[in-house]
């Protein structure tokens, strides 16, 4: 598990406001090339490390300057006996900015035969979908394993690509397809011009599809606000499954319902098990000013824990709002993985006035923090410096 230094803990506690606005900055051209020098020379060291994860980090760091040895590395992860390492070598490769990362995952896919490798990557691909692999996750949507089927429809739901809305309304209206195909299908609708259609796809869900239709179905809805669309989240409020309950609830947040609002913070507060990961998780399809304000809620009244408190970061990947209190939450956080999820949102939102706070980072005793900052210093200024650079 990651540890951060008890030198940190006490100063972050004495001082870290005003370390935090000092470094708020935008940096010179060259401190910003500095940066990059010493962000890749920490990759460097972790590629050399004698742990596997610091190697795999190292290497997804190095790939995106052009480092072919780090990708011959990543692309031999692949076929790992180790599935942890495994999923490590997807992940990055399904990440890195270097265009051949995706060429060589793609040709491994399709040469397989591992079983879990396509779990792992469906999975993976539902979590972050890719719109340059929807031909590939098209195929995986004939699976016979229905965990990558799923996953494969939950990506291609979320994608934006040709043939789309003819695809997702033949899987929707196919009564031979099974029920969460199906969910998903309409789902993949919404935004499309064949909302309407779809809406009244997702309403003619009853509960005996199952819980993961349901669920999708409450996911779904929260995109579309009308009369009949709340009165069935209301309904879903009432379900069995409590995955359902907090999908539904979410839904009812993001139309400006006070009571879900309240009930959701509740829950990420101190909800017991996964939940509470899962609604925060959930703020990621909301609005910014509804999201802003559960932020700003949160942070004032709660202390969040790891799985909490990085979903909730990770669903500002793409909100359109000011994330500076976020951001002072997390660069001074006591939680390593919190100060270590704030690091990558910085790097994953390109805000470089961060990149002063991030540097200060690539120095950290936690080899997890070191790897991110270098990630996100080489993501924020390594495709301006880095190729002026000899290291």
């Amino acid at each position: 598990m990651l540890r951060i230094s008890i030198f940190i803990l006490l100063l972050v506690a004495a001082v870290s406001s005003a370390i935090f606005s000092a470094s708020s900055v935008a940096l010179e051209p060259e401190e910003a090339k500095e940066l990059v020098r010493e962000a890749i020379q920490v990759a460097k060291d972790l590629r050399e490390s004698e742990s596997y994860y610091d190697q795999y980090a190292g290497a997804g760091i190095l790939v995106d300057i052009g480092d072919k040895d780090s990708l011959q590395f990543l692309v031999d992860g692949l076929g790992d006996n180790d599935w942890v390492l495994m999923r490590s070598a997807i992940d990055t490769l399904l990440t890195v900015r270097h265009p051949y990362g995706l060429d060589v995952l793609y040709r491994y896919a399709e040469q397989t035969t591992d079983a879990i490798f396509m779990k792992f990557l469906s999975e993976s691909l539902a979590s972050r979908p890719r719109d340059d692999l929807s031909e590939f996750l098209v195929r995986l949507v004939e699976s016979d394993d229905e965990w990558v089927k799923k996953h494969a429809m939950q990506s291609l739901a979320s994608s934006e690509y040709p043939g789309k809305e003819q695809l997702m309304t033949e899987l929707g209206n196919d009564q031979n397809q099974d029920p969460l195909t199906r969910a998903y299908g309409y789902y993949g609708l919404i935004g499309t011009e064949s909302e309407a259609d779809a809406v009244s796809g997702l309403l003619s869900i009853t509960d005996n599809w199952g819980a993961d239709a349901l669920e999708v179905l409450a996911v779904a809805l929260g995109q579309h606000n009308s009369d009949g669309t709340r009165s069935r989240l209301r309904e879903l409020r009432a379900a069995n499954t409590y995955k359902v309950q907090i999908a539904a609830m979410a839904s009812q947040a993001g139309f400006g319902n006070e009571e879900a609002t309240e009930a959701l913070i509740s829950i990420i507060a101190k909800g017991k098990g996964l939940d509470p990961s899962v609604a925060a998780a959930s703020l990621r399809r909301m609005d910014a000013a509804t999201v802003t304000t559960i932020t700003a809620e949160l942070l004032e009244c709660c202390e969040l824990n790891s799985d909490t408190g990085t979903r909730l970061l990770e669903s500002w990947e793409y909100i359109d709002a000011d994330p500076t209190a976020l951001y002072e939450w997390g660069f001074t956080h006591k939680n390593p993985d919190i100060k270590m999820q704030t690091v990558w949102l910085a790097g994953a939102r390109g805000d470089v006035e961060y990149a002063s706070s991030i540097g200060s980072l690539l120095n950290d005793k936690d080899s997890g923090i070191r790897a991110m900052a270098s990630w996100a210093i080489v993501r924020l200024y390594g495709e301006k410096y880095a190729p002026s650079l000899s290291i």
